[in-house]
Formats: C-alpha cells, structure tokens, sequence
C-alpha cells in the first residue's frame, strides 16, 4: 500500500510542475468520473457510456445548465483504456462545449490496478452578447451578435482501485481561457496558481447478506478560492436500489436516487437544496443514465469501482 501512496504522491508533484476552468458539478461522479480524471478509461473491462442532464438553480431564468456523455472502454487485455468525453455547460449568455479523448494505461499493483492517463481535446467557446439588456444603446460589444472561439484542452490523473476501494487524483482541463475585449478573441493561458486538482476516494462496506454501506468523497482544491468537500453517504441494497445523501461544503445537501434496473442500465436522479444560513439558494435537478454495452464475466458487479 505504501508503494501505491507513493507513486500517486510522485505523480502529482509532476503535475504540480505544469484555472483550469471550473468542471461542470455532478452529484453523480462516481458513475461519471471520465468528466474528471481521463485515468479512469478502462476501468470496467467493458464499453460503458453515461448521459447526463443537470439544471442547477432551478427556475432561476439564465441558470447553469449542463449537458455530458461519456464513453470508456478497455483495449490490449485491459491493459489500455480509451475514452471520450462531450461536455456542454451553459449560464447566462455564455455557452461552451468540451471534446476531450481520453488515453489510460492500467497495470496490476498490490489487490487492485493502477492507471495513469491523460486527456487531449478542445473547447468551443460562444457568448451571445445581444441577449444582454444594454442600458448604454453605443456599447459596439453589446450590439455584437456572437464571439466565439475554439482553445485547447488538456488533462491529467491516475487512479487505483481494488474490489473495496478506489482513489484517484486529477488536474482535469487543467489550461484556462478568457475573451479579450481589445483583440476580441479567446485566449488560452496557462497558470498554475488557477489550477483544480480533485481528489476522490470510496470504500464499499458490507453491512449484511444484501446491504452494502458506500462512502464516498470527492475533494476540489483551486488556489484561490477554499476547498470544496462532497461527502457521499449511500446505501446498497441487493445491488439494485441505491440510496443517499450528499453533503457539499458551502451548506448545501443533495438526495440521491439510483436504481439498477438490470446488469446494464441504470437511472439516477438527484435533488439539491441548501441549508443552514444558506439563504440565497435555488434548487437544483440531476438525471443520469449509465449503460454498460458489454457486460463480461470477470466484471465485479453493477457496484465495480
């Protein structure tokens, strides 16, 4: 174990030495982690795809929404996973649309498998800037129809499980862009102080015959803003209904929903809403779909890590 701590903690000094933009929230990462550590490519032995759906700030008129489809599977023996990833995340009059291919390479270490891998693609950036309400009627960039632009995006991370653990560390989308107004283009920048490194770690705990207990969590870190926590607290039951909370840093508490309704499909559907001094909050809605196109033998169940 000790070796394993080791090379990830190697791993991520290298990375060190490299905003990325802020990664479309899920309350589903664990089914959807492809969005946030390319490591994870392969990681089923089987084709698994993902599409989902989240509004966050429900009737909120201008709200986040986002749009992902995921799809891994693993090649050469499972010895090499390969991914991609379609993210679309809209707020306001801003639009941007994410293509990244994924590329993992597994390798036995200790009860489980460690996996390095890396991300490539490109970002699609589009601001609608006449649906603004323009109170000055001679601002040329509010008459303006549309800016948009296409910039790199790369990603990086690994990751290990076993049959009762994973953990994996990430830098997902790790160059940022911003839009110009003298130029008026997109840039793209790359400054390690706007970095977001993700940390994310589960263990399944058999609680009976039928019953699994599954914790889980999901830390994002980015130099200048505070850490972000999700805490993940689900119950198993007899590999087909899952059930939990989600508690989110920042007074924020998420219901989930998931059932398996068969060795391949399964549907998710989460609720958030705030708490505490939380005041100005909106609620927000979560659907997920995961389909595994090819489920072999060797597959640890629907709960594989």
């Amino acid at each position: 174990m000790h070796r394993i701590v080791i090379t990830i903690l190697l791993f991520l000094l290298c990375m060190i030495q490299q905003q990325a933009q802020l990664i479309p929230l899920s309350d589903h990462f664990v089914h959807h982690s492809l969005a946030i550590n390319p490591a994870y490519s392969g990681s089923l032995g089987a084709l698994d795809a993902v599409v989902l759906y989240r509004v966050t700030n429900t009737g909120f008129e201008g709200s986040p929404k986002t749009m992902a489809f995921s799809a891994h599977s693993s090649l050469n023996r499972e010895q090499v996973g390969i991914g991609f990833c379609l993210l679309n995340d809209r707020i306001g009059i801003s639009n941007q649309t994410s293509m990244v291919g994924n590329y993992a390479y597994r390798m036995n270490m200790g009860n489980g498998k460690i996996a390095f891998g890396f991300g490539i693609g490109m970002t699609v950036c589009r601001t609608t800037w006449n649906k603004l309400a323009a109170t000055d009627t001679d601002d040329q960039l509010l008459n303006d129809e549309l800016t948009k632009g296409i910039v790199p995006d790369f990603s990086m991370g690994v990751y290990y499980n076993t049959n009762k653990y994973y953990i994996g560390i990430s830098l997902p989308f790790f160059l940022t862009h911003e839009y110009q107004t003298e130029s008026d283009r997109y840039v793209t920048l790359n400054d390690f102080k706007d970095y977001n490194y993700h940390l994310m770690a589960g263990y399944k705990f058999g609680l009976a015959q039928k019953l699994i207990f599954y914790p889980s969590v999901l830390i994002k870190y980015q130099n200048e803003n505070t850490i972000q926590t999700d805490i993940y607290t689900q119950l198993i039951y007899n590999d087909r209904l899952w059930m939990g909370m989600v508690y989110r840093t920042k007074n924020t508490l998420a219901a989930i929903l998931q059932c398996q309704v068969n060795r391949q499909l399964r549907v998710a559907y989460s609720y958030d809403f705030g708490i505490g001094n939380n005041n100005f909050s909106f609620n927000s809605n979560e659907i997920m779909l995961n389909y595994i196109f090819e489920y072999k033998a060797d597959i640890i169940g629907p709960i594989q890590f």
